[in-house]
């Protein structure tokens, strides 16, 4: 499994977005590209798809930036690469229904698919944050 460069920038706009959380200033859009290191063309795609997955929130204006829709503690990483990537099936076999019904592979990426979920369900933000994992 290879995660798209959207989500591997959107999970570092999440992380810079959760280590300001409790300062309740939004972060602006050329500060997150900045640290992203992206374009704000594509930081404004990124957090184009953050917002309608309602990850983060934008407050317009003079001070304006972006911001967490939640605590660090209440965002898991599943919840943010899904919101990136949608779905993180490990392969087709997954996804759909398989024809060939001797095919071991359903089992063996259903069985990677679950285990990745539920680690990356039990992360949070914050937890990255803290150096956890």
């Amino acid at each position: 499994m290879k995660f798209s460069s959207k989500a591997r920038y959107g999970l570092r706009v999440v992380y810079e977005l959760g280590k300001s959380y409790n300062s309740n200033e939004p972060i602006s859009s050329s500060k997150l590209a900045e640290v992203a290191r992206v374009s704000q063309n594509y930081l404004e795609k990124i957090m184009s798809t953050l917002k309608k997955q309602n990850i983060v929130t934008a407050k317009q204006g003079l001070n304006g930036g972006y911001e967490l829709s939640f605590p660090p503690q209440q965002l898991t990483i599943g919840k943010i690469l899904t919101a990136l990537e949608g779905s993180l099936y490990t392969s087709e076999c997954v996804e759909k229904n398989c024809e060939n019904k001797n095919c071991p592979n359903k089992e063996v990426f259903f069985f990677i698919y679950k285990s990745i979920n539920e680690t990356l369900g039990n992360i949070t933000l914050q937890d990255i944050i803290n150096k956890k994992v």
